[in-house]
């Protein structure tokens, strides 16, 4: 230290402390008191020790916060973006079904020639718009260089060209081949007037499209936004200005799977093609296989922050070393001088640390006490400009003046009460609600409020919250809400039902839980669209509201289930009531697109505390009840039973067995033949599934095929027999073994749900057959029931050279002209008829039928023949073929016997 300045600070020093006597019998003090000298440089090196821990909480505090304000924003982008582009595909398939509507109205014809030029179709994301014809050629197009050319190879067409309805087609990033550029199709199919597929009408855009909500003064030069399928596969994505190709991803990993939605910090080497790290938030859309992403850029989101730590930490610096200092010229001061000079640096501190908070309004207040010490006001010793602002006022027109010149009554009490408290713990913190009055000076509705006390002083800090507490509010509103019906929805009943219970509980009475799944929903939603669908779900939601009691609450879990929450039950009755009261609003059926629709409700019912205590046993157990209800009918109730659990078990076990039988391909096929009941000799043979099942022995289809059915897991095991048929044949090929064709039985949901043209050629390529070995199965009621009838696929597999069986006649509702127009080859009478044939209604019925097959050149097979008589029966009607255990039970294929044997003359083996 500077000799010259210790002399000037004594000098000072005894200047300003004249009053209580001159500083030499302090100097003698202090020679009879030496470890005086060491107590403040120890003191300020506690002093320092917590001044850091504060800053370094304080730093800490203020990192956390902005972290979660960065996933909040996130967050909030990422719904933005949901909703916006959500909306925009919308006005594409709008403007898609406009195009439509345009070209049936003018006779199925249209132009599109210099409308995009005219302005008619936007530029800026539209990069062509045509209509395609049913062969695939372009009739008219806003690029008249693709008039004539042939797409009919493009995903947008094929996926049109399958499909069994009017949807909307949204493919992944392509190349245009007029443009030369990057992108997405969009296609509605056209529908002739006989209402088969007609051609397609079709919109690209460019990726730009789906990034075009960007948020830049928010995001900036390094944010990130991207739309992508759910499997992670990338639609389009933009960085800064930068739209970036699919074929150069600036995305190198999809969002975690599992998680509809989100928010998380990604390390920028493993995500992010620039190295960037960024907070991610991404949202799955509503009604589409689609997912939203933005992320904010970590390095430029904490710039603010990192500038006030390094602030936070100089001025550390700075005050340890004034401690150190202070301690040093404190051992030469009295004691009283040196709190002194501790109050002025506190003061100072406090004021530096609140005034480096951006948005915040910083006052000083001092206590203004009576005679007898007690707090009567507080002025104003100093403010910021953003502080007087709250209060409408400038800085000179608060300092100096007491606080109770701009409260009165009440609003002065409780101002005083919140400083007071400050003065006696050290802090006051909250978030207040400002009440608005005629005399509340501050304009705000929210406020972050907090007083520090800094010696004999209070450091007030305010801080506007209100946008973000309203932003809270609706976040949380929405969070609670269901889009669609307005109901709670799953998330509401989540944190609602535990407290419902606690109330039930505690009060001594019951709670009852209603499940309730649409019967038939799915079914108008496929035929009427999603529009209608959201509609008839909105008038449920009001007739369920209808049917409750006041104190009663309707959710909606998601899709066609809704859940209600019975409070204060006094019996079964009671619940039976309204259960009765929900089926009976489903009686009046609900007037959708012109016409009246009826639907039923599964209704499955738990009690507390009888079925569970918690809300998660509650809600399963209503839904294993309603699962019940499905199973023995629909449209009606049931209270929860153990059994149904069991019940549930059993099946999920079997399915996890089906799907290892399916990848350990422990499914076997056994062949039963069709015989010619003029020549005795095997005319066909029919493909049977078989499950070799581990420890179990062999199981019949009765057993696995309607679980398999259920699951949609048949069209996998369709393929694998489909290949194992086509393999056996190639076998016995090989080995010079007589060869008639196989039949395969396959389900309405391969039709549905694959495509089973291409399984079969794979499989002929593959193995290298003859179509004509192979023949396919569809039972007359499945085929009715989903209408796999009208596929075109029939005729691709009669032009290929495969022959088409109806497996069970008579026990559908097909119509002679429905089987004139799908030209089967081969008409199997069910087996509840052959067990009738000795009865005289019986052989007429067989009679009729096998004559209206030969009128329609169908050759007629009876199945289920087991005895003698039956065949000769037969023989006599002129049925041609049949199958039974009378000639052979379904057997494996090495014990195959060779068609020419005579096998009328064998009995079952």
């Amino acid at each position: 230290m500077n000799p010259r300045t210790d002399e000037t600070i004594p000098a000072r020093t005894s200047n300003a402390l004249g009053a209580i006597g001159p500083l030499r019998p302090f100097l003698a003090f202090l020679r009879q008191r030496v470890s005086m000298l060491l107590v403040w440089p120890v003191a300020a090196l506690v002093a320092a020790a917590a001044w850091w821990g504060y800053v370094l909480r304080d730093i800490g505090h203020e990192q956390r916060e902005r972290v979660a304000e960065i996933e909040q924003q996130a967050d909030a982008y990422v719904q933005s973006l949901v909703i916006r582009t959500r909306r925009s595909i919308a006005e594409t398939d709008r403007l898609l079904l406009l195009l439509r509507h345009n070209w049936v109205t003018s006779g199925y014809r249209s132009s599109l020639a210099g409308t995009m030029e005219s302005g008619i179709f936007s530029q800026q994301y539209m990069s062509a718009v045509a209509l395609i014809d049913r062969n695939g050629i372009v009739t008219t197009s806003t690029h008249p260089s693709a008039v004539g050319r042939y797409f009919g190879d493009k995903p947008y067409f094929l996926e049109q060209q399958r499909a069994d309805g009017d949807r909307l087609y949204l493919s992944g990033p392509l190349d245009g081949q007029l443009t030369g550029r990057e992108v997405v199709a969009f296609s509605r199919p056209l529908l002739s007037p006989e209402g088969g597929f007609d051609g397609i009408v079709l919109i690209t855009v460019l990726p730009a499209f789906f990034t075009q909500h960007y948020a830049e003064p928010i995001l900036r030069e390094h944010g990130f936004v991207a739309v992508t399928r759910g499997n992670g596969a990338i639609l389009a994505s933009r960085n800064g200005a930068s739209v970036h190709s699919y074929k150069t991803p600036f995305l190198l990993a999809p969002m975690p799977a599992g998680r509809e939605e989100g928010v998380a910090r990604f390390d920028g080497r493993q995500w992010f093609g620039d190295g960037r790290a960024r907070v991610a938030a991404w949202r799955r859309f509503p009604d589409l296989d689609l997912v939203g992403i933005v992320a904010v850029d970590e390095l430029t989101a904490m710039a603010p922050f990192r500038v006030h730590r390094e602030a936070q930490l100089t001025g550390a610096w700075l005050y340890s070393a004034g401690f150190l200092l202070a301690a040093l010229a404190a051992t030469g001061l009295y004691v009283h001088l040196r709190w002194r000079q501790f109050q002025v640096e506190s003061i100072r501190a406090t004021y530096r640390l609140a005034t480096e908070d951006a948005g915040e309004g910083f006052f000083i207040n001092r206590p203004l006490r009576d005679l007898h010490d007690v707090v009567r006001d507080f002025s104003i010793v100093d403010c910021n400009q953003h502080g007087a602002a709250m209060f409408g006022k400038r800085p000179e027109e608060l300092i100096g003046h007491r606080l109770s010149e701009f409260y009165q009554g009440e609003l002065f009490r409780k101002a005083c009460e919140r400083l007071c408290q400050a003065l006696d713990t050290g802090l006051y913190d909250r978030e207040l609600p400002v009440a608005a009055a005629p005399d509340q000076p501050l304009q705000a509705r929210w406020i972050r409020y907090k007083a520090v006390r800094a010696g004999n002083d209070l450091a007030v800090t305010i801080r506007d919250i209100s946008e973000s507490k309203a932003h809270l509010t609706e976040l949380e509103r929405r969070s609670n809400s269901d889009a669609l019906t307005g109901l709670p929805n799953r998330y509401w009943i989540q944190r609602y039902l535990p407290q419902a219970i606690t109330r039930a509980r505690a009060g001594g009475h019951g709670l009852a839980v209603l499940f309730i799944d649409l019967d038939g929903f799915k079914t108008v939603n496929d035929a009427l669209g999603h529009a209608a669908g959201d509609e008839l779900l909105r008038t449920v939601a009001k007739r369920l509201k209808l049917a409750m009691r006041p104190r009663d609450h309707v959710v909606r879990l998601g899709g066609d289930e809704f859940v209600v929450v019975l409070e204060q039950v006094g019996g079964l009755a009671d619940v039976e009531h309204v259960a009765h009261r929900v089926l009976a609003a489903f009686r009046d059926g609900f007037h959708l697109q012109h016409a009246t629709h009826v639907l039923g409700a599964s209704i499955g019912i738990s009690l507390f505390p009888e079925h569970g205590e918690d809300a998660q046993t509650l809600l399963k157990n209503a839904d294993i009840a309603m699962y019940a209800v499905k199973t023995e009918g629909k449209g009606n109730f049931c209270f929860f039973q153990s059994r149904f659990f069991e019940a549930i078990r059993t099946r999920l076990e079997t399915e996890v067995e089906l799907r290892l039988a399916l990848d350990e391909q422990q499914f076997v096929v056994h062949y039963q033949p069709r015989v010619d009941l003029v020549t005795g000799t095997a005319s066909s043979m029919e493909a049977l599934v078989r499950w070799e099942r581990p420890g179990k022995g062999l199981t019949g289809p009765d057993r696995f095929i309607p679980l398999l059915e259920e699951t949609g897991l048949i069209v996998r095991l369709g393929e694998q027999v489909i290949d194992s048929v086509c393999r056996q044949l190639a076998c016995w090929t090989r080995d010079g073994t007589p060869l008639v064709p196989v039949s395969v039985n396959i389900s309405p949901r391969q039709f549905s749900q694959s495509d089973v043209m291409m399984q079969f050629r794979s499989a002929i390529a593959r193995h290298g057959i003859p179509p004509s070995l192979l023949e396919i199965e569809v039972t007359e009621s499945s085929m009715m029931q989903e209408g796999i009838g009208e596929s075109a696929v029939f005729s691709q597999l009669r032009a290929l050279g495969i022959k088409l069986c109806i497996d069970d006649f008579g026990t559908g509702y097909s119509s002679l002209s429905q089987l004139q127009r799908m030209r089967f080859d081969v008409l199997k009478i069910d087996r509840a008829f052959v067990l009738r044939i000795e009865h005289p209604e019986g052989d007429t019925l067989i009679a009729s039928m096998i004559a209206m097959a030969h009128a329609l050149g169908m050759r007629v097979v009876a199945e289920g023949i087991e005895s003698r008589q039956q065949m000769q029966l037969l023989q006599t009607l002129g049925c041609d073929e049949g199958q039974g255990y009378f000639f052979s039970r379904p057997v494996p294929a090495e014990k195959y016997r060779a068609p020419a044997e005579a096998w009328a003359a064998w009995p079952a083996s």
